[in-house]
């Protein structure tokens, strides 16, 4: 059990080591490297000989419940897949990678439901009758949901049913094309009327059309009965220009309207998006960074380079306007054509349609001054530690990505960051890190630990995965959490970090919409913070996000500059934790307004602004 004076130790080591908040790009300190593993992961894992660290997690006490839990660790090969969805009437759906055996023969999709008022028990058994991995999931129907998942040999399980959170799952084969059968590592999304139009990336498994992992494109425009469009290769990404699309290097963005957008890239080829305004009929392709080894395969060196890690998100606007997260980290090959990763690199990129792309080389420098790099290791005594402390994802430092977009345009990001505190094998843990774009104010917030609760503190927190939606106050968010850094997959072959087995429990977590304002900073002494109202200034509503440090009553109200009170909202005895409060202010003046937020004896008061 974590111990209470690993508790001590954690609060005073955050003091003492998250001093330096700035991005440092020092070329000495990146003089490790290592072999970039060239297989996607899929199956037939072996189970390591090294005992299981005697760690035991107290889970029960946290606030983010623990809604599946699992041995199998891997999530991603690179980006993050959608797997959880927040629907408007307040239930959510939420999937992932699921096994409860140590060789994993029992591996297929686990599935969670909260119906609007708790999770349901997590899951004993996968959804799958047969083997299988790698789920994505969507809204599909007038009130049912989606997950596609790769069965190993026969192509693509689709799974639905017409009732979320209840019924019998339907599955079908949707299998690759004539010497391609096995496709993999599936991304799907939904739109149209009742959400009945499927859209679905996957690669195969195999070399097809001249590419080692050909990227395919299937569409279903009656709800997966027949598909209009099966197995289509874009012409702007085959074998002319790229070598492969290797696994889990692309990703959709969730559709607005008949807009679609999915994103691809790698340390080894172009980073681009393509973009279709009608549907998926016709495509138009952006590059983003243009890769200079694109059909690179040895015979000379690469030197070492700048390059995006392969771990990426998009989401769109409300104007269907493409937005991007990347990690940034460093690669070079050999004359053998042996591919390697500098596992000390870090920056998380970002880039919208209406930035001008990236050059060919990549300076971290000027990146941060176009307002690229939003970002990095906020501890930089991490470049300082030995090589050997640093577990192996193979992605950045700040890697693995998600984003989303509110109603109200604001954009939010999550990724997964190296910090200075170190699991019982001695390797660095990663914690998980937001930040949010304020449209109103039109700058990038403060990056926050989304993990820096003092239980979290000995925790690998990683694969944090949005909601493609949200609700007024709240953002929806899983990721995976256990004590042991790394990854067991890669671990069990041979590479730094997770030597054996251990159970990984995947959290449901809901910060509120000014997480980047510092909402979940470790408590003081305080009974309650208030943050800033947002939007502020106000149009036709606001909300006010609080804190609560320990249990008490809460209530707010506000008043005009006369004292007169037009709001007020009493929400009894709550628990620690955080709430929001809902303004309408359709019905006010333009001018200056209080809010005024009580419990107990503890009163604060902050100014806001209605247009």
């Amino acid at each position: 059990m974590k111990k209470f004076t690993l508790l001590l130790f954690a609060m005073a080591f955050i003091v003492t080591t998250m001093a330096q908040t700035g991005p440092t790009f020092t070329a000495g300190k990146f003089t490790a490297k290592a072999l970039k593993n060239n297989t996607a992961f899929k199956g037939g894992e072996t189970v390591g000989t090294k005992p299981v660290n005697q760690v035991v997690s107290s889970k029960a006490t946290l606030e983010d419940p623990s809604i599946i839990v699992t041995k199998y660790d891997m999530q991603s090969n690179a980006s993050n897949q959608n797997r959880l969805y927040y629907f408007g009437d307040g239930t959510i759906g939420a999937t992932t990678q699921f096994s409860h055996a140590d060789n994993f023969n029992d591996r297929g999709t686990g599935y969670n439901y909260f119906d609007g008022t708790q999770w349901g028990t997590p899951p004993s058994a996968r959804v799958e009758t047969t083997k299988s991995g790698w789920p994505s999931y969507a809204p599909f129907g007038a009130n049912g949901e989606i997950f596609v998942s790769h069965h190993m040999t026969a192509g693509l399980i689709v799974s639905t049913r017409e009732n979320k959170g209840t019924g019998a799952w339907t599955q079908t084969i949707l299998p690759g094309p004539a010497g391609a059968t096995d496709i993999s590592w599936p991304r799907v999304v939904t739109n149209g009327p009742n959400h009945n139009t499927i859209h679905i990336l996957c690669a195969t498994y195999v070399t097809y059309q001249g590419m080692a992992n050909c990227l395919l494109y299937y569409r279903s425009q009656d709800g997966g009965q027949t598909w209009d469009i099966s197995a289509h290769v874009f012409p702007e990404i085959s074998s002319m220009d790229y070598l492969s699309v290797p696994a889990d290097d692309y990703v959709w963005a969730e559709p607005k309207g008949d807009t679609l957008c999915f994103m691809v890239g790698d340390s080894w080829m172009d980073l681009f998006i393509m973009k279709s305004t009608d549907n998926g009929d016709n495509w138009t392709k952006t590059t983003v960074w243009p890769c200079p080894y694109n059909k690179w395969d040895g015979g000379d060196t690469t030197g070492t380079f700048w390059c995006p890690d392969g771990a990426s998100a998009i989401a769109l606007d409300n104007s269907g306007k493409a937005h991007i997260l990347s990690g940034l980290m460093r690669a070079s090959g050999d004359e053998a054509g042996a591919k390697y990763w500098v596992p000390k690199t870090d920056g998380m990129l970002y880039w919208n349609e209406d930035m001008p792309a990236w050059p060919e080389v990549l300076d971290p420098d000027q990146l941060s001054a176009d307002g690229n790099l939003i970002g990095w290791v906020l501890d930089t005594n991490v470049f300082y530690v030995d090589n050997e402390k640093i577990a192996y994802y193979f992605v950045s430092m700040t890697g693995h990505p998600s984003i989303t977009i509110d109603e109200d345009n604001y954009i939010y990001a999550v990724w997964d960051g190296v910090t200075m505190l170190e699991d019982v094998d001695g390797f660095l843990l990663r914690h998980l890190f937001g930040r949010g774009y304020d449209v109103v104010n039109q700058e990038w917030g403060d990056i926050t630990d989304l993990t820096n609760d003092l239980l979290y503190t000995w925790s690998e927190c990683v694969f944090p995965t949005f909601s493609p939606t949200s609700s007024e106050t709240r953002l929806h968010l899983i990721f995976q959490e256990d004590e042991v850094a790394g990854i067991y997959q890669y671990g069990s072959q041979g590479y730094q970090g997770q030597q054996s087995t251990t159970d990984n429990d995947i959290i449901y977590m809901n910060p509120v919409k000014y997480f980047y304002n510092g909402v979940n900073d470790i408590p003081g002494s305080a009974s309650f913070s208030v943050l800033q109202n947002y939007p502020n200034p106000a149009g036709d509503h606001t909300s006010v996000a609080v804190n609560m440090n320990r249990a008490g009553e809460l209530s707010l109200k506000v008043t005009n500059t006369t004292g007169q009170i037009l709001y007020s909202q009493d929400k009894g005895r709550v628990s620690p934790g955080q709430y929001g409060f809902s303004i309408d202010c359709r019905n006010w003046a333009p001018g200056v307004y209080f809010y005024t937020v009580q419990s107990g004896n503890d009163v604060i008061t902050k100014k806001m602004m209605v247009n």
